[in-house]
């Protein structure tokens, strides 16, 4: 496996995903992108608004092109360390984020993910590995690429009603979130 990658987990994928502007913000970050394949397994769809605001409808989730091109990278637990790791996490945490922990424990990999337990279980066990949130990803991609604020709240509020997330009042870019989105 290529050292120097960045792992991204199952709920961030879904968030990143939902902005509607993954393709761009890939390019954006300073290493290549990658998912474990339980990570591909679990992401399989964001929420497509319907006509009722009451409902919401499944849009599927199209990786294929992004793996085809390479931006995307796909890995896999390659030996027993890391299966055993696999399995000793996945005892707290979801299959995605157990495996994109394991991974990026073991090859040193910075994770980007929103699962309050996933970073408390990245904490105990590899405190000094970098972990980034969705926001900290949209706000280096808008940053970086000079992304016009406008296309920056699309990327926010899609991000809200298709993929359900709402960073926590103790987030610390809340405020950076709640200035993008005019609220």
């Amino acid at each position: 496996m290529p050292e120097h990658l960045e792992i991204i987990d199952a709920c961030a994928l879904l968030n990143l995903y939902a902005s509607g502007f993954l393709e761009p913000i890939l390019k954006s970050r300073p290493m290549p992108c990658c998912v474990v394949e339980q990570v591909k397994r679990e992401s399989l769809f964001i929420r497509k608004p319907s006509d009722s605001a009451a409902s919401y409808d499944r849009e599927p989730v199209m990786l294929e092109p992004l793996f085809q091109s390479g931006l995307l990278k796909l890995v896999k637990l390659e030996n027993e360390a890391e299966q055993n790791l696999f399995v000793n996490l996945a005892a707290q945490i979801d299959d995605g984020e157990a495996a994109s922990v394991a991974v990026a424990i073991t090859h040193k990999m910075q994770v980007v993910t929103d699962d309050k337990k996933a970073i408390r279980v990245l904490k105990q066990e590899a405190p000094t590995l970098v972990h980034l949130s969705t926001l900290e990803v949209i706000k280096t991609w808008s940053e970086k690429e000079k992304t016009d604020p406008g296309v920056v709240k699309s990327a926010l509020e899609n991000i809200i009603k298709r993929a359900n997330y709402f960073p926590s009042k103790k987030h610390p870019l809340f405020e950076w979130w709640r200035v993008m989105l005019n609220i």
